[in-house]
């Protein structure tokens, strides 16, 4: 898999403007698949794969940057997106429960709702 916190890192330079609060994970995975959306072969490996985004994000304290979350009423579920604040274990503001009940199906169908605008900004990212 790509690397998640250049997705994160971009969405906070700016670099996807339709997203306002956080990109969903269905997104992050998906962009972070390769190829660039790519469905998972097993249900199993999707799951393996959300949660140990999932851990790496609630664990994540680099520079002061965290990894948190935020209820979004346009996705029905939290979306994810870097802040410069300080760390707790409870920063992240959601579980791995919350994400899978409300992206898990998506994911595992390979519904990541990427447009082909997102994806030429990932291959750009991706590619520097």
């Amino acid at each position: 898999m790509n690397d998640w916190l250049k997705i994160l890192e971009a969405f906070r330079e700016g670099k996807f403007p339709d997203y306002y609060y956080g990109l969903t994970p269905r997104f992050i995975i998906g962009v972070c698949q390769i190829p660039i959306g790519k469905k998972f072969d097993k249900r199993e490996s999707a799951y393996e794969a959300t949660r140990q985004m999932f851990d790496e994000m609630r664990a994540f304290n680099i520079d002061g940057f965290i990894v948190v979350s935020n209820q979004c009423d346009i996705h029905n579920g939290p979306v994810m997106s870097l802040t410069k604040q300080k760390w707790s274990e409870s920063e992240i503001a959601t579980s791995f429960e919350e994400i899978w009940n409300r992206y898990g199906d998506e994911i595992i169908a390979g519904n990541y709702h990427i447009s082909s605008s997102e994806r030429k900004i990932v291959e750009e990212i991706f590619s520097a």
